[in-house]
């Protein structure tokens, strides 16, 4: 007991740290001032009431075209499924920024539609890759005795295959919902200054105006939001649910007649609403003055026009390298420990309950933004023993804490589906637990931790909220060089935005199918 005890001593002192202190310190700034006459301002409540609509329609939608693309790319066969599985994972975790450029295109669209339809354009993955997780694990058997007793599609998905699905569902719609209210770039791009939501608020109170109480205290507002859907969530979905399973139960049949509406739904979605904003984004980056041409791609080697930027796109790419190589490193290192830890639980009542517990304070990160944990770190780590604002240590360690929880999403349940009995055996043939994780469980599991260790590369790649409040100068990224391009008006600043964007979602879409095109092991 007293070594697990030692485990669970750094990845608790990580969070409560770098992740919990900043936090607390933003709660107690924003209880000191007038929270509630702030909360009741007009244009707060205008901003609040946007916020949670756009999320629930934006969650609404996501889940009901999701579960028909959960079906045909996780219960079904065919040729060219993991790449349309790759496909769609990209925008999950392409940089925001990139996402509302990409809808950007499309401005005869209003606002607050094109908005939700970014929102589903990032989460439509997010929910496929939860369901399909669970369904590819269901065996076909109850599926097939309905068919027997004269049950069609329909009515079996709604009587039967939804309640299984139910925490899988509750999960999904939990995380997207939090992605969909935190949202920042989209909004502030998108949005144009004329749409609001709690998370521009916080970036133009603290940047724009100075005021830290208000920030703060919407900030407080966030995190409350962040909590009470994680407190649903964790009350309906009584297990971890992943969005990667380690195994696939049975071979899926092919594609039949009977499947063509969801083939139908899903190849429009896939055609219209993934894979369209990101071809015309491409197109563009290789078009210059009406011609097809690389020239985007070759003034990248420059600051923009009039010298816009402090450091070149290249640079700035060196800084997101090593920011990325860093962040992963931790994120994948911590997490796999943390993950390791909670499937040791033992079978007692109040072991679960602590595990439930401990499970809940390594996730709450991924529900607040990066927006509100940069402002963090702005009011607690100016000075002290600890002055990280004036580091460049600084985005690497957001960009950890942000990525922790999907990690740990990813390997937790794939721990808990592989069982016990492979410990036990180990156990009786000599084997201690480090023996058994080493030369067993990681075995078993390689592939998740494989796909666990590109999302984290990914999500550091792409994390602007954050980078915008703390990076500046030489250290600026690439997604805060990207904003600084495409928020001045000039053709040269417009078309090297173009080639970056289109550089970051090729580059997005080869990370994804590496960890994503390996053939997931079979239990023996």
């Amino acid at each position: 007991m007293s070594k697990r005890v030692w485990l669970w001593a750094t990845p608790i002192l990580f969070v409560s740290v770098l992740f919990y202190l900043p936090l607390l310190k933003i709660v107690g700034l924003g209880l000191s001032s007038n929270w509630y006459e702030i909360y009741f301002e007009a244009a707060t409540l205008k901003a609040i009431w946007f916020t949670l609509w756009q999320a629930a329609v934006s969650t609404g939608i996501a889940l009901l075209i999701g579960v028909p693309g959960a079906y045909i790319l996780y219960r079904k066969q065919f040729f060219g499924q993991r790449v349309l599985r790759a496909l769609i994972t990209v925008p999950l975790v392409l940089p925001t920024i990139v996402v509302a450029i990409s809808f950007s295109n499309f401005r005869a669209v209003p606002a607050i539609p094109l908005i939700i339809a970014a929102h589903v354009f990032i989460n439509y993955s997010l929910v496929v890759r939860t369901l399909g997780g669970v369904w590819a694990t269901m065996d076909n058997e109850t599926e097939e005795a309905a068919a027997l007793a004269g049950a069609g599609r329909l009515r079996t998905l709604i009587a039967i295959t939804l309640p299984q699905l139910k925490p899988a569902i509750v999960s999904a719609a939990a995380l997207t919902f939090l992605f969909c209210s935190s949202s920042y770039g989209i909004i502030l791009i998108l949005g144009g200054g004329q749409v609001q939501s709690v998370e521009t608020q916080i970036a133009t109170a603290a940047l724009q105006f100075l005021d830290l109480n208000r920030a703060a205290a919407l900030a407080l507002l966030q995190t409350a939001i962040t909590v009470i859907a994680f407190t649903i969530s964790e009350a309906i979905a009584k297990h971890p649910i992943g969005i990667e399973q380690v195994h696939e139960s049975t071979r899926k049949p092919r594609i039949d007649s009977r499947d063509w509406p969801a083939v139908t739904v899903t190849a429009i979605v896939i055609l219209g609403l993934v894979f369209t904003p990101m071809l015309l984004l491409i197109t563009k980056a290789l078009t210059f003055d009406g011609a097809l041409s690389v020239q985007n791609f070759i003034n990248l080697a420059g600051r923009g026009d009039r010298d816009l930027l402090n450091i070149s796109v290249w640079q700035a790419t060196l800084n997101t390298l090593r920011n990325v190589a860093i962040s992963a490193s931790l994120a994948v290192g911590i997490g796999s420990l943390v993950s390791y830890l909670l499937s040791r639980t033992h079978r007692t009542r109040r072991a679960r309950f602590t595990n439930r517990t401990l499970d809940l304070l390594f996730l709450i990160p991924v529900g607040i933004s990066s927006v509100v944990l940069g402002f963090g770190y702005l009011i607690t780590f100016g000075g002290g023993p600890l002055p990280l604002r004036a580091s460049w240590l600084v985005v690497p360690i957001v960009q950890a804490l942000m990525a922790l929880p999907l990690v740990i999403r990813l390997i937790y349940p794939a721990l808990i589906s592989i069982g016990a009995e492979h410990r036990e055996a180990a156990s009786l043939a000599g084997a201690n637990s480090r023996q058994t994780w080493w030369h067993i469980e990681s075995g078993i599991i390689r592939n998740v931790i494989l796909t666990a260790i590109g999302f984290a590369l990914i999500a550091g790649i792409g994390e602007f909220g954050a980078a915008s409040l703390l990076a500046f100068g030489d250290q600026a990224t690439l997604p805060t060089v990207l904003f600084a391009l495409i928020s001045r008006p000039g053709a040269l600043n417009y078309g090297m935005a173009m080639a970056v964007c289109a550089i970051l979602i090729v580059l997005t879409f080869v990370l994804v199918f590496s960890v994503s095109a390996q053939r997931p092991r079979r239990r023996r």
